[in-house]
C-alpha cells in the first residue's frame, strides 16, 4: 500500500508556518532542559544512595524535584501543540496507532508525580529511599520511551500499514533502527543536565562539592554522548545520513555547530565554570533542537512541506497569544522569585 493513502490531509493554519515553527523551537528547548533536569536528578539523587553517600545531596534533590516536574509538564503542553499544528496530520495518526500506551502516558506522569512527593516526604523517615526515587525514575525513562516511539513513528508512514494487523492501539515502534539509539541520546543528555542543575545548585549554596560532583555527572554524561550520538547518526536512513554528512550545506552546518557547542560546554566544565556550562549547554540544546526539526523535514519530504501549508492570514488568534504571553513573562518571573525566596527561607 503506497503511504501515501494513509496521510490526512493537513490543517491550514491562521498564520504563516515560521510563527509555529519558532514557537515550537523556543518551547521545547524550555521544556527539554527542564525533563532533563527532572530525569538527571533522580538518576543523581538514586546513584547517591546507592552508593552511600552525598545523602545531602539526594535530600536537597527530593524537594525541588516536584516542583521541576511540574514545570516541565506545563512547559511541556505548548511545543505539543505547536507541533499538532504544523504537523496534526503525521502526529495525531502515529498516535492513534499506538493509543493505548500514548494515553497511559498521563497516567504513568501522575503516578511519577505522586511518587517525588512521596520521596521527599517520606525522605527523613523512610529506609527505603533507593526504592522511593528509583520508581518514579523509572516511570518517567518509561515516558520518554514512549514519546521516542511517537516521534518516530510520526516520521514514517510505511510503518503505519502494521496497524491493520493490530488495530488494538498497542503498536510501537520497535522495528525502526532510530528508536533505541534516539530514546538513549536523550536519557544520557538527561544525566548531563541533572548534574549541571546539581552543579548550579552548588554555586547558590556555595558548595563546592556541589559543583564538582554535578561537573563531574555533567562531564561524563556528554562524552558517552559521543558514543550514543554517533550511534543515532548510523540509525538516520540514507538519504538524511548523507545529508547530515556533507550531502546538504544547511544540515551538515547544523549538526557542526551543534557539535563545536557541545564541545565548549565540555571546555567550560572542564575549568569549572558554572556560569559558562549553562550558556554553552542551553546553545547546545538549542543547536540540537534544530538539528532535530531539520531531520524531521528530511524525512517527511516525501509527504509533506510546511512551508506549502495553507494560510487563512487570522491574524488576531497569534496576537492576543503573544499579547498574554508577553504579560505573563513578569507574572512567572515574579512566581519563581517568591518561590527561590520561599526556599531560602524554609
Amino acid at each position: 500500500m503506497d503511504p501515501r493513502l494513509l496521510i490526512p490531509a493537513p490543517d491550514t493554519i491562521p498564520v504563516p508556518w515560521g510563527w509555529f515553527d519558532a514557537l515550537l523551537h523556543i518551547t521545547f528547548v524550555a521544556h527539554i532542559l527542564l525533563m532533563n533536569a527532572v530525569v538527571g536528578g533522580a538518576a543523581i539523587a538514586l546513584a547517591a544512595h546507592l552508593r552511600g553517600s552525598n545523602t545531602a545531596l539526594a535530600k536537597d534533590l527530593s524537594t525541588k524535584m516536584p516542583t521541576a516536574l511540574a514545570l516541565t509538564i506545563n512547559m511541556g503542553v505548548a511545543p505539543l501543540l505547536f507541533l499538532q499544528v504544523l504537523y496534526g496530520n503525521f502526529v495525531y495518526t502515529s498516535s492513534v496507532i499506538m493509543a493505548a500506551w500514548w494515553l497511559s502516558v498521563i497516567i504513568l506522569v501522575m503516578a511519577a508525580y505522586y511518587g517525588l512527593y512521596i520521596y521527599d516526604f517520606r525522605f527523613d523517615t523512610s529506609g527505603a529511599r533507593p526504592l522511593l526515587i528509583a520508581v518514579p525514575l523509572a516511570l518517567l525513562v518509561c515516558v520518554g520511551f514512549l514519546f521516542s516511539n511517537n516521534m518516530t513513528l510520526m516520521l514514517d508512514p510505511a510503518r503505519w500499514t502494521a496497524w491493520f494487523d493490530n488495530r488494538t492501539g498497542t503498536l510501537l515502534n520497535l522495528g525502526d533502527p532510530m528508536l533505541l539509539p534516539r530514546w538513549l541520546h536523550f536519557m544520557v543528555g538527561a544525566l548531563a543536565v541533572g548534574g549541571l542543575a546539581v552543579a548550579l545548585l552548588g554555586r547558590t549554596k556555595g558548595d563546592r562539592e556541589y559543583v564538582r560532583t554535578g561537573l563531574a555527572w555533567f562531564t561524563r554524561a556528554t562524552l558517552a554522548q559521543l558514543v550514543f550520538g554517533v550511534w543515532f547518526l548510523l540509525s538516520l536512513p540514507d538519504p538524511a545520513l548523507k545529508q547530515f554528512l556533507g550531502g546538504n550545506i544547511t544540515s551538515a552546518l547544523l549538526l557542526t555547530g551543534a557539535l563545536i557547542l557541545a564541545a565548549a560546554s565540555l571546555v567550560t566544565a572542564f575549568r569549572g565554570n558554572v556560569p559558562g556550562t549553562l550558556l554553552w549547554t542551553v546553545l547546545t540544546v538549542a543547536a540540537m533542537a534544530l538539528v532535530r526539526d531539520r531531520l524531521r523535514d528530511i524525512l517527511l519530504s516525501p509527504y509533506q512541506d510546511i512551508r506549502s501549508l495553507a494560510v487563512t492570514s487570522e491574524y488576531s488568534p497569534m496576537v492576543l497569544f503573544l499579547a498574554v504571553f508577553l504579560l505573563a513573562i513578569p507574572v512567572v518571573a515574579w512566581l519563581v522569585r517568591q518561590y527561590l525566596r520561599a526556599v531560602k527561607e524554609s
